[in-house]
């Protein structure tokens, strides 16, 4: 539960900190072009992972008298899914900056 609350709270701060000023992924020698491919590429790997684009994350169908659901919940999925999306782009080199516009 604890770790869930960490990931949580490390996912809102990047959400934050992105809302507020502005941050941005950046390379040495990666182009516009490159960083949307890559991006691209984290994202429907993530998105194969977790099903949050398909909108398999959420159960609909579930009635909730036969019980909670097993597994995570949506909000748990799309924090493992932004997770791992910044896992992927910095595995790739690329790290956030502070965006200068």
């Amino acid at each position: 539960m604890r770790s869930a609350k960490i990931r949580f709270f490390a996912l809102a701060l990047v959400l934050g900190l992105s809302a507020c000023g502005g941050v941005r992924w950046q390379k040495a020698g990666a182009d516009d072009a490159e960083l949307s491919r890559d991006l691209s590429a984290c994202r429907r790997d993530s998105q194969m992972t977790f099903g949050i684009a398909g909108g398999q994350g959420a159960m609909p169908g579930m009635d909730p008298r036969f019980g909670p659901p097993s597994g995570p919940s949506q909000s748990e999925q799309m924090m493992q899914a932004a997770q791992a999306v910044n896992a992927c782009m910095r595995k790739r080199g690329y790290e956030l900056v502070p965006d200068k516009k």
